[in-house]
């Protein structure tokens, strides 16, 4: 796990986070490495507060988690279908555009969010789930989903 958090004791509640030990939501996101990529310094880092841009390696899905309320928006860009997940419920289709491209994660890696709303990444798709919920969707080209 990578916690994307300067502080020690941030990096400790976010993997306290990520094992499902803890729900809070004022926590920062985690990136657990799917390839050993290291700790890098990124935008999120400025804390639980604000805002987390994020995309997918090829920049054809992007993303915003907002700490308040707590839900993960991404927008596949060829199509602009969007979906907004919450820690409890189905994911809903929503109008938006993210026209901020934030973080570029590495392909393959799992980015954790308080109250176990978690999204992995490939070159070209973007996956985010509740951890323990039914609620998820799936944005790539030609296979979108949500449920």
């Amino acid at each position: 796990m990578i916690a994307i958090g300067a502080l020690p004791a941030a990096a400790a509640a976010a993997v306290a986070i990520s094992l499902g030990l803890s729900g809070g939501a004022s926590a920062s996101p985690v990136v657990a490495a799917g390839g050993g990529h290291p700790a890098r310094r990124t935008a999120c880092n400025e804390g639980p507060a604000r805002p987390c841009h994020f995309s997918n390696p090829r920049d054809t899905v992007r993303c915003v988690w907002t700490p308040s309320p707590n839900s993960v928006t991404c927008e596949l860009l060829g199509t602009k279908r969007a979906y907004r997940l919450r820690p409890t419920g189905h994911a809903k289709s929503v109008k938006v555009k993210l026209a901020r491209r934030g973080d570029t994660l590495p392909t393959n890696q799992t980015v954790v969010f308080p109250e176990k709303l978690s999204c992995r990444d490939t070159k070209t798709t973007m996956t985010c789930n509740q951890d323990e919920g039914l609620g998820e969707f799936r944005l790539a080209l030609h296979a979108s989903h949500s449920s």
